[in-house]
């Protein structure tokens, strides 16, 4: 009797693990485009917000006088910049990778919720285009937050793009080389102005971790 349905059986087995899998692609997709817009979205307001013309304060004293407080409360102009949290963790930024076709959001943070739907920005290392180690995390599993999947196909002079509020900066792959997990001084300043991205490596066993490291264009 078990014989009998045993190939039924693995065969629906089959199809519930996938479906599984192409759940989490379709959602992490979903949830880091969402991440990405929301990102643009704060980027777009604040350079609305610097490109608004200055207004005098005399050309409006006689009419702002005669405003009730609340009136006047509301004809000012709002300008509050858009936080996006997930999970407690900010994002940050933006990271392109033009060769790889990647296009992720930066949370702070480096823990496994933070690197689901995103890239983590490693704390207490350098920010984008700051003299520093720019550390970044990133997973390269076949199931979420796959953004450094291809990283080991990266070869010098290949860029990546950091957008961060309304700036960018565009760094140049220099190397790549592969270290042990203990070896940690891959995160330590090196007084350049350098982008370090960290993932796991061989994928499927991730013993080892793969280093990408990048110097800030000129």
């Amino acid at each position: 009797m078990i014989k009998k349905y045993l190939p039924a059986a693995l065969i629906l087995t089959g199809i519930i693990i996938i479906g599984i899998a192409l759940y989490q692609e379709i959602s992490t997709e979903y949830y880091q485009n969402k991440l990405a817009e929301e990102y643009d979205k704060y980027i777009s307001e604040l350079d609305s917000v610097k490109e608004e013309p200055a207004i005098s304060y005399a050309d409006n004293t006689e009419e702002s006088a005669y405003m009730e407080p609340e009136e006047q409360k509301e004809s000012e102009p709002e300008v509050n910049p858009v936080e996006v949290y997930l999970e407690g963790k900010k994002i940050s930024g933006i990271i392109e990778i033009p060769k790889l076709k990647v296009r992720a959001a930066i949370l702070e943070g480096t823990d496994d919720r933070a690197l689901k739907y995103t890239v983590g920005h490693y704390p207490g290392t350098a920010d984008p285009g700051e003299n520093g180690n720019f550390v970044l995390l990133g997973h390269r599993n076949y199931v979420y937050g796959h953004y450094f999947r291809r990283i080991n196909e990266l070869e010098p002079g290949d860029e990546v793009i950091i957008k961060k509020e309304s700036e960018t900066y565009t760094y140049i792959v220099t190397e790549s080389f592969v270290v042990s997990p203990e070896e940690v001084w891959v995160l330590d300043d090196t007084g350049e102005t350098m982008l370090t991205m960290i993932t796991c490596t061989p994928i499927i066993t991730y013993t080892d971790r793969l280093i990408v490291r990048g110097v800030i264009s000129e």
